[in-house]
């Protein structure tokens, strides 16, 4: 009961606060994701098949050397291709394999060179979207996504921006008190708010080389949140 009379009182000389900021800045890179699918009588032959087409793919999109800075491409799925038959005199084909396969590009961000690289991507046999089943509300559903990966000035710069906005809340609840702030107690939970949930397109994981994206070529927005409790002064 000591124990908790003492914390007691020591609250009643405190104030805590949360302190909000966000920052707004270009971003510094875009990522556009695209699509190879190719299927075949074997799975030799959809693998051989999604070569290639992966091959001319990513040829024709380095070929945009002022805008593409690197290509990444991953296989999503190796199975069954799905077939549709919507009227019960079509006759339903045997199976076969197909390959599907993610090209994730890291571009400059310019989006009239952006535009140019889908265009080189589709023109040369890729996809803006494969078919799945699976959805998710957090899904990005843009083709392209602008990240900021030179965080570091940013986050700092958020950080402070956060605490000096602690520090005025403090000041106003104390004023109401008829008291004044003084140092900082404790300096509880912080943390910069990006893409919350795991990052997926159309359905699948999507791991961008930054947490700090958006579908916004102009600005991606950086926001940070801190806990603050300080001492009051008479």
């Amino acid at each position: 009961m000591l124990a908790f009379s003492s914390y007691a009182a020591d609250r009643e000389h405190t104030v805590s606060v949360t302190g909000k900021a966000e920052v707004k800045v270009k971003p510094d890179a875009a990522y556009i994701t695209l699509y190879a699918r190719a299927d075949g009588i074997l799975m030799v032959d959809a693998v051989k098949k999604a070569d290639q087409l992966t091959s001319e793919i990513t040829a024709a999109i380095k070929s945009e050397t002022n805008t593409v800075k690197g290509v990444t491409v991953v296989d999503i799925s190796l199975g069954e291709k799905k077939n549709e038959v919507w009227r019960s005199d079509q006759k339903e084909e045997a199976p076969r394999p197909e390959v599907a396969r993610r090209i994730q590009i890291a571009c400059k961000p310019d989006s009239a060179g952006i535009y140019e690289v889908i265009d080189k991507g589709l023109r040369a046999g890729a996809l803006m979207q494969v078919p799945s089943s699976i959805r998710y509300s957090e899904d990005i559903r843009s083709v392209v996504v602008y990240g900021l990966e030179q965080s570091s000035e940013v986050l700092e710069r958020a950080r402070k921006l956060a605490m000096d906005n602690a520090r005025s809340e403090a000041d106003k609840s104390a004023k109401l008190a008829g008291k004044k702030v003084g140092e900082v107690v404790t300096i509880g939970c912080s943390g910069s708010t990006h893409w919350n949930m795991p990052m997926r397109v159309m359905g699948m994981q999507a791991d961008f080389p930054t947490e700090h994206i958006g579908t916004n070529p102009k600005e991606i927005t950086i926001s940070h949140i801190v806990a603050v409790t300080y001492e009051l002064k008479e």
